[in-house]
């Protein structure tokens, strides 16, 4: 059923409008989509993709603009039904520029991270390690974080015993009694190794409730730099 208006009018609109009932539909001619209202339904099936007489905006005028000059080997050869063979040199350069591409990425994030996790830490509001979630199997040892790898290596390096620390020791934090375990063992100086990347109250907890009979070291990344450790 057709809304009011004269048969000429009726021939020209760009719209179907369907009344069934109460209920009024505004379908799209070309993709048959049903709209809101009339106006929607207008601007629709001018930029209707199925429509032949389809009109552009003028940013996507632009963009047809540059999409056609935007052509390279590959869409000349799918333009002419051919297939592309792309060379090894060229993967090559491709795989190389896409590694440097996800290096500086990946700096530019890690950098962004770590000036987060330092202004938590100054502002009392860090309250857990990343490093914990991150597991690294070494010689089927199970690290935590790049540090602990590089400096299991080190003691490797340098024909230093060493054995992944399993012992617990009890502290005092925030009126409740928890468990605290160093992260390396040294057998031949019976020490206690702790690879610590940001200083928080719980750790200094920890650390100043440490048996005084036992010895234990904590290595911040000044001291990981100073033993000739690439952090």
């Amino acid at each position: 059923m057709w809304r009011s208006g004269s048969a000429g009018d009726l021939e020209n609109r760009y719209f179907i409008n369907i009344c069934i009932g109460d209920i009024s539909m505004h379908i799209c001619k070309y993709c048959k989509q049903e709209r809101k209202n009339d106006n929607s339904l207008r601007n629709h099936e001018r930029l209707c993709k199925l429509n032949p007489e389809r009109k552009y905006t003028p940013f996507q005028d632009l963009n047809l603009q540059r999409n056609k000059k935007r052509s390279n080997q590959w869409v000349k050869a799918k333009e002419n039904n051919k297939h592309y063979q792309i060379k090894d040199s060229t993967r090559v350069k491709l795989s190389e520029a896409n590694k440097k591409r996800s290096k500086e990425l990946n700096i530019d994030t890690g950098i962004k991270i770590s000036n987060t996790v330092r202004k938590k830490v100054n502002d009392g509001t860090w309250h857990t390690s990343l490093a914990k979630h991150m597991h690294i199997d070494y010689n089927g040892v199970d690290l935590h974080g790049s540090w602990e790898l590089k400096y299991a290596q080190y003691l490797d390096a340098n024909n230093i015993k060493w054995s992944r620390n399993k012992d617990s020791f009890a502290y005092f934090f925030d009126g409740k009694e928890r468990k605290y375990t160093p992260d390396f063992y040294l057998i031949d100086t019976d020490e206690y190794i702790e690879i610590k990347g940001y200083k928080t109250e719980k750790d200094i907890a920890k650390w100043s409730q440490f048996p005084l009979h036992r010895k234990l070291t904590v290595l911040l990344e000044k001291e990981l730099k100073q033993l000739g450790i690439q952090i």
